[in-house]
């Protein structure tokens, strides 16, 4: 899934060639799971895409992407769209922030940039031509040729290794700042492996 990709864009951002591989294994076979002690107005993955046309399969090379997705999340063309993704660790029963994170004031200006880490990861992989849309365009389907996604990255200096969590939220804003009722919200859990050469 194309948001599935962005969790490896958390990744890559820390990355550096000096520094040691890390590999993420997702632990759940479905990817995505909704925001615990989500507020009112809060949706999950599916309240962003139809995802009934899409798939991924995992293997010992990494991830296969394929198929597509619709676009439903009941907002309007000119909103502003908002992205920001934290990464947590689980120390001790406890989801404790890291200091890793990234944000974006204007998602969809950026969406298309081939200097962004997720065209690397995801845009560049859509096949049709949908490059005047974002994710405020309800009905619009993206089709994704098919691609194997790579679960490692370099990171510079130590980085513990253990159970993490992407939490991934997309706000809607109208023309005059107000936020739209409904927001998106979902986690993906993976365990972070430090790769040993033999």
């Amino acid at each position: 899934m194309e948001l599935e990709l962005i969790l490896l864009a958390i990744l890559a951002i820390i990355s550096h060639a000096n520094g040691a591989e890390y590999e993420l294994v997702v632990v759940d076979e479905d990817i995505f799971s909704s925001c615990p002690d989500a507020g009112p107005g809060t949706l999950d993955i599916h309240g962003l895409f139809d995802m009934s046309e899409f798939s991924t399969s995992m293997d010992s090379d990494g991830v296969t992407v394929s198929g597509n997705t619709t676009m439903v999340w009941d907002i309007q063309v000119d909103d502003r769209v908002t992205l920001s993704i934290n990464l947590l660790y689980l120390d001790r029963g406890t989801w404790k922030p890291t200091m890793f994170s990234l944000f974006s004031q204007d998602f969809c200006k950026a969406m298309y940039e081939k200097n962004q880490i997720w065209y690397k990861v995801w845009t560049q992989h859509i096949s049709n031509d949908i490059k005047d849309k974002c994710l405020n365009n309800p009905g619009t389907k993206i089709i994704l040729e098919t691609y194997l996604v790579s679960l490692t990255t370099t990171i510079p200096g130590q980085f513990r290794e253990g159970h993490y969590k992407y939490n991934i939220v997309f706000r809607a804003f109208d023309s005059s700042g107000a936020e739209r009722p409904t927001r998106i919200c979902y986690e993906i859990l993976g365990d972070i492996f430090k790769v040993r050469r033999q």
